[in-house]
């Protein structure tokens, strides 16, 4: 049985993860995210500047690919669950799908020049194949973490080693898309996107394969390993409904999604536009890639003395300071600009750390509450939640550019520059307020999440046939 140490955390029934073991983890999340950064940061711009498509169709062509995402996500994390294969139930889905999913990203960024109905045809249709792919890969992927380890700690770990290499394919695409797409096309910015994209599906496929490959998952007898019955689809949703740790954490994560997505759709147009400095967007998004990058395992380390909610907190507070700081910004120059979003970024890399790391923590919460453990559907939930949030704000993001009076490729007005301010700054600023509102209820904090992993080993001990029936 688990035993407390003397901070109160739970001391550890299985030897820590191992260095490759981590680093394998990580290096999965840097392919992931070569495929996440691009279609976050580019997708958008790439259908109105490039291709030619209207803001509006441009945004409901994501918004549209996101509610497909609302059907696969969960099916998807249950269907993973069911699974069993000699190697786990997660990282055989990393070999099946990655070298589909780097395709399909090649072609979402392969748009033809045609006429515009045919092309916002082509971008939907292929971005419909690119999410149930990336689906694929990347709630089996999440979960993973969940599995590989039932220690709070280790899995702060295993999250700063996440973010780290997020943070990575994050500066990869930021210091090499635009000017490698338009070095790659000779100019000519068509060729050069789908030149690029090719490029990046090679190296995304790569690193989730060297993930599928280092990664392992524990065998029946180990921590987290234990063979358990089926749950039945009227048990996983009585857990979700019982487990409201994870329901505030979903809630965070669709808020602050919601918010940051806006704010980075409309970055690129204030830099063009309000700053006429479109030949910073790459040191601009290289500086606040790195900022995270750096702050990451800081923040790891800090929330081992202070705990990750508080670290949550900090994260949140921090982005609300830095975005209201863009809008009562009196020099409105372009280092004025770069230095506050890095100063945000300091609060985006705490946030995505609590994210990953408190996350799985909300597994064992369900297990606690009602007995039923189901890794998947947390993880598939949360990616829903994900692409509810950046389907959503990209729709709006593109009414509001619409609204605004945004008109590509020209010179703009001046409400359409004030509405591009008020989309980077006030309203992450709002979301920001409403997430550290949310995780100051937040009450699973590491003490908590160790006397829960205690009285779940306990039950198992006193009662195991009976603790695999209720599973």
């Amino acid at each position: 049985m688990s035993m407390l140490d003397q901070h109160g955390y739970a001391a550890r029934s299985a030897p820590q993860l191992g260095f490759g073991r981590r680093l394998g983890f990580g290096v999965g999340d840097f392919g992931i995210n070569v495929f996440w950064n691009m279609t976050n940061l580019f997708a958008m711009f790439y259908y109105t500047d490039v291709i030619g498509i209207s803001n509006t169709t441009a945004g409901l062509i994501i918004f549209g690919a996101m509610l497909w995402d609302t059907i696969t996500d969960p099916v998807i994390g249950v269907v993973a669950e069911r699974t069993r294969t000699p190697v786990g139930r997660f990282r055989p889905y990393l070999f099946i799908a990655a070298i589909p999913l780097g395709i399909s990203f090649a072609l979402m960024f392969s748009v033809p020049m045609a006429a515009t109905g045919a092309a916002a045809t082509f971008a939907f249709a292929t971005q419909l194949i690119f999410r149930t792919f990336y689906t694929l890969v990347g709630v089996p992927y999440s979960s993973l973490s969940a599995r590989m380890t039932q220690d709070s700690d280790e899995r702060g770990a295993l999250a700063v080693h996440r973010m780290m290499f997020a943070t990575i394919a994050g500066i990869v695409i930021a210091a090499f898309t635009r000017d490698g797409a338009a070095v790659l096309g000779n100019g000519d910015l068509h060729d050069g996107f789908r030149s690029v994209s090719v490029l990046y599906s090679f190296i995304g496929v790569a690193a989730i394969l060297v993930c599928a490959i280092s990664t392992r998952e524990p065998s029946p007898g180990e921590p987290g390993g234990e063979i358990r019955p089926e749950p039945r689809i009227r048990d996983i949703l009585r857990m979700l409904r019982h487990n409201s740790a994870f329901w505030t954490a979903f809630a965070i994560i669709l808020v602050g999604m919601s918010g940051a997505t806006i704010s980075s759709k409309a970055v690129l147009y204030y830099l063009k536009y309000n700053l006429g400095a479109e030949e910073l967007t790459g040191v601009t998004l290289l500086a606040v890639a790195v900022t995270i990058m750096l702050a990451v395992p800081f923040w790891g380390a800090l929330s081992k003395r202070i705990g990750k909610r508080q670290v949550w907190a900090c994260g949140c507070a921090i982005a609300a300071i830095a975005t209201l700081s863009l809008w009562f910004n009196p020099f409105e120059s372009p280092v004025s600009v770069i230095l506050i979003l890095t100063f945000g970024a300091l609060g985006s890399s705490a946030n995505y750390f609590s994210t990953w790391s408190t996350l799985p923590d909300t597994v064992e919460f369900g297990e606690w509450k009602t007995g039923i453990r189901s890794e998947s559907t947390i993880f598939g939930a949360v990616a829903f939640a994900q692409k509810l949030a950046l389907g959503f704000a990209t729709l709006i993001a593109g009414l509001l550019l619409d609204g605004f009076g945004y008109v590509a490729n020209a010179e703009q007005t001046p409400l359409a520059l004030t509405g591009l301010k008020i989309m980077i700054s006030i309203i992450p600023f709002c979301t920001a307020i409403i997430c550290l509102v949310l995780v100051l209820t937040y009450r699973l904090d590491q003490q908590f999440h160790a006397r829960i992993v205690q009285e779940i080993a306990r039950r198992r001990e006193n009662n195991p046939v009976e603790s695999e029936q209720d599973a």
